[in-house]
């Protein structure tokens, strides 16, 4: 469900133009290279494919998919219908310590295009927390799903060591540049020998 963080534009803070796709091929319309411009810009949606309509919904993350580099399965949770956020929630994941990673996010944009979505996660371990914010971009609607693999080159490592093996709570969430968060959720995450 989509809300509003309050006061996250701060003092001053003008919200940006419309993100209303029609609205936007409309302004300057007489100018071919602009209108080629835009159209190439927002891609499906400039041919009219703004998602489903009926669903009310700006942002649809269809999937989370952790992937290891070596000959570990990856570990993928399903996050377009809550009883995929409930299988995450109960069953969570666990992950080897000092292995290699990346996450790899699936999702769609509709109705409007979404400004600056950032993916925030937060780790927390006997009251000590670790917080992260990864910017994915700003995306056009459209019924295929974007892809966002992290990080882009390379890996990450597992945190390593009996100080860090044991049980984690993780509060992951995916807010846009206007302050709506359009998915939170949390789930067990388990750091084995």
């Amino acid at each position: 469900m989509a809300t509003d963080q309050a006061g996250s534009g701060g003092p001053g803070y003008s919200q940006a133009g419309t993100n209303d796709v029609s609205a936007l091929l409309k302004t300057d319309a007489d100018d071919e290279s602009l209108r080629k411009y835009k159209e190439q810009l927002l891609g499906a949606a400039a041919q009219g494919d703004l998602g489903d309509k009926n669903d009310p919904r700006k942002l649809i993350v269809t999937e989370f998919r952790v992937m290891f580099n070596n000959s570990t399965p990856d570990i993928v949770f399903s996050l377009d219908s809550m009883a995929g956020m409930m299988l995450l929630k109960e069953n969570g994941m666990s992950i080897k310590e000092g292995i290699e990673y990346k996450f790899r996010i699936s999702f769609r944009v509709q109705h409007e295009i979404l400004n600056g979505l950032k993916f925030c996660n937060k780790i927390k371990k006997m009251g000590v927390t670790n917080s992260d914010d990864l910017m994915i971009g700003s995306y056009a609607p459209q019924s295929a799903p974007h892809v966002f693999e992290f990080p882009r080159h390379g890996w990450m490592d597992a945190p390593k060591g009996m100080m860090y093996r044991g049980n984690y709570t993780s509060q992951d969430k995916f807010v846009d540049s206007d302050g709506v968060t359009h998915l939170e959720y949390s789930y067990p995450l388990k750091i084995t020998k």
